[in-house]
């Protein structure tokens, strides 16, 4: 019996000479589940291929056709924090942000094929490239106020980022977008055919080096030309329903929003299934997420700084733990939260998620 590599790597010549770079997850079966042993790969190699002048781009996708990347691997997470293990959850948040980071301050150009499912840790590779491509597949979301956690891997920026505070209305509420709503959302760049992958790749092979003094402009261009010929533009969910929503982000606190969100049911199935989610979230969890997206911080590395202290706090509360429990364990679909409304969540414990003691630091601090 063999065992695959958590990435596979693959390499294209350019018609000048340089490399192209495909780093593809390889967990099919687990909607590519980002593992430590696919961090592992990346944060290995990465680094080498930013500082090679021969790779001119690298780019991400997932094996198979359901998903680029489901979210993190919880599951040893879950056994550690149950077994009271406070290490791994260190190790853990350090590792994946630490990935994160990294992608982000790439200088070699980075292009992510978002098809099917992109959620969670997923987001957070995928929103670190130059060019996000979506398919008529994709499925953006970020669900973690489902398991006791909050939006993290950077949703703390790039959440805020998106138009009119419809950030905060996924984070809220796990809302699944299209990848035409994704587009909308500033949350993707461009949306192709399923087919055009290898048409892709066999036109960055192209590049003689002549266009630009790296090759991002002629992927963009290269992009922009797939979509422009895609006539497979999924419908929005979105759009009807984005001025509504958008108003009902302006309240000034947290319940007000919510209320907002809930009085709007029955106008759609796709609306009615987020605010169910959100009615049967964790409390706390609302809370975190709502406080993230009131920070105003202006750099990755100050939000992953942030992030890691709370998530880390996260696996040691019993609210993640019981989160997980539910939906990936036991799979019952009955969480039992420790403060079963909004207004029961006491100011201190939210602040307690934020303390920094006891935790060791984050290797990019």
């Amino acid at each position: 019996m063999t065992t695959q590599a958590a990435v596979l790597i693959a390499e294209y010549a350019t018609n000048s000479g340089e490399r192209i770079i495909e780093l593809t997850l390889n967990s099919p079966t687990s909607l590519n589940a980002l593992s430590a042993g696919m961090i592992d790969i990346l944060m290995t190699n990465l680094p080498v291929w930013d500082k090679d002048d021969q790779v001119v781009a690298i780019i991400i996708r997932g094996a198979g056709e359901r998903a680029f990347c489901a979210g993190g691997d919880i599951r040893d997470l879950y056994h550690a924090m149950v077994a009271n293990d406070t290490h791994l959850g260190q190790q853990f948040f350090n590792f994946e942000y630490s990935l994160d980071l990294l992608l982000h301050n790439l200088h070699t150009p980075l292009l992510v094929w978002g098809n099917g499912y992109v959620m969670g840790g997923g987001m957070g590779i995928y929103q670190a490239a130059d060019i996000r491509i979506v398919t008529p597949s994709s499925r953006l979301a970020m669900p973690e106020v489902s398991i006791g956690l909050y939006p993290d891997v950077g949703a703390t920026l790039f959440l805020q980022q998106v138009p009119d505070q419809l950030g905060l209305f996924m984070g809220l509420t796990a809302a699944m977008v299209n990848g035409t709503d994704a587009c909308h959302l500033k949350l993707a760049d461009y949306l192709l055919a399923e087919t055009d992958y290898r048409q892709l790749i066999a036109a960055l092979q192209d590049w003689d080096g002549s266009q630009d003094d790296n090759c991002l402009a002629y992927m963009q261009q290269l992009v922009a030309g797939l979509r422009a010929a895609n006539t497979d533009i999924p419908a929005s969910d979105l759009a009807a329903l984005w001025s509504d929503l958008s108003a009902a982000m302006q309240a000034p606190d947290l319940s007000s929003v919510v209320a907002n969100i809930a009085a709007m049911a029955g106008r759609s199935a796709w609306l009615d299934k987020a605010i169910k989610t959100m009615q049967k979230a964790s409390p706390t969890s609302l809370h975190l997420t709502y406080r993230q997206q009131q920070q105003t911080l202006s750099q990755w590395y100050e939000a992953f700084i942030q992030e890691y202290y709370i998530a880390v706090n996260a696996t040691r509360y019993g609210e993640f733990q019981e989160g997980i429990r539910a939906l990936l364990i036991d799979k019952d679909a009955s969480p039992d939260w420790r403060y079963k409304t909004l207004a029961e969540v006491p100011a201190k414990w939210l602040d307690s998620f934020y303390q920094q003691q006891g935790i060791d630091a984050p290797d990019y601090a």
